[in-house]
């Protein structure tokens, strides 16, 4: 038998394609949300993940305050399984537009939206390359996304360059000061006899899709250097807290004994004090 081999491309092209079918292959297989939708009907699948994740993140909806979305043209990069599009849909949107970098998300939104009687224009897309022509939307969301690409910098670039003056982005990346990546410096680092592994190398190896990056608030602030009004605050997130279906992928003795001597009380109280958490929202105005 043949063993399997993985070619690295040497051009920068090919490079950057190869590691966004990286983190296109690490979605298909799982649109984020899809492991809270459960029950014996699809339409009980998608109420399930809604009640599920609204319960684990009620700070999403104050974050995102999703009625400001009512009467304007609307784009969401990165819609997964749906449930935040579905909230803007409700707000009545002049328009609403969705895209995901993979089918699996676009066909359980467009499922989604069929069940809850909501429409939307949803497309399979690359962030770092939106399809849409200067000044097209009032407002742009994105939660938990740009993050994955491998060049968040341009994503943010043509967010600034679709929205139209005056409009407004909500966005979510990770934030690198956080116990989620504490922990795992701990496991994958210090554990593994390697103490002067950097927190950028264990969120891009061990945090989701492969590159996956986090930020610090000086960082987001280079990001977002086009936009000249700009709000960014920090937010403990479950994943800090060690809630819901966490440590998935990081399953083990170590992390069921995290889990049982976790002194979540006491980090909410460190995290009124120090902007610790893995959530950096980032809201924006051009």
């Amino acid at each position: 038998m043949r063993p399997n081999i993985v070619v690295i491309p040497n051009d920068k092209l090919s490079m950057r394609n190869f590691k966004i079918n990286k983190v296109h292959n690490f979605w298909n297989s799982e649109s984020c949300g899809e492991r809270y939708a459960l029950g014996n009907s699809v339409a009980k699948k998608f109420s399930n993940e809604k009640i599920n994740r609204y319960k684990l993140e009620p700070y999403i909806k104050k974050l995102a305050n999703f009625t400001e979305f009512k009467d304007k043209d609307v784009l969401e990069i990165g819609v997964g399984y749906g449930c935040d599009h579905s909230q803007i849909a409700r707000q009545k949107p002049k328009s609403l537009t969705g895209i995901d970098l993979t089918k699996r998300s676009i066909l359980n939104t467009k499922l989604r939206f069929k069940i809850l009687g909501l429409k939307s224009s949803l497309k399979i897309g690359n962030a770092e390359k939106l399809s849409y022509k200067d000044k097209t939307f009032d407002a742009v969301y994105s939660w938990g996304v740009l993050h994955h690409s491998p060049n968040t910098k341009k994503c943010f670039d043509e967010v600034y360059r679709v929205l139209r003056p005056g409009g407004v982005a909500k966005i979510m990346i990770y934030h690198k000061h956080s116990p989620v990546g504490w922990m795992l410096w701990m496991k994958y680092g210090f554990l593994k006899f390697k103490p002067f592994k950097s927190l950028t190398s264990i969120y891009a190896e061990y945090l989701e899709s492969p590159g996956t990056k986090a930020y610090t608030i000086r960082e987001a602030h280079e990001l977002t250097e086009l936009f000249p009004k700009k709000e960014i605050r920090v937010q403990l997130s479950f994943a800090d807290l060690l809630s819901g279906n966490v440590g998935v992928r990081h399953s083990g003795f170590f992390i069921n004994l995290i889990k049982v001597i976790y002194p979540k009380l006491l980090v909410k109280i460190i995290a009124n004090f120090f902007p610790i958490g893995l959530y950096l929202f980032i809201k924006v105005k051009k």
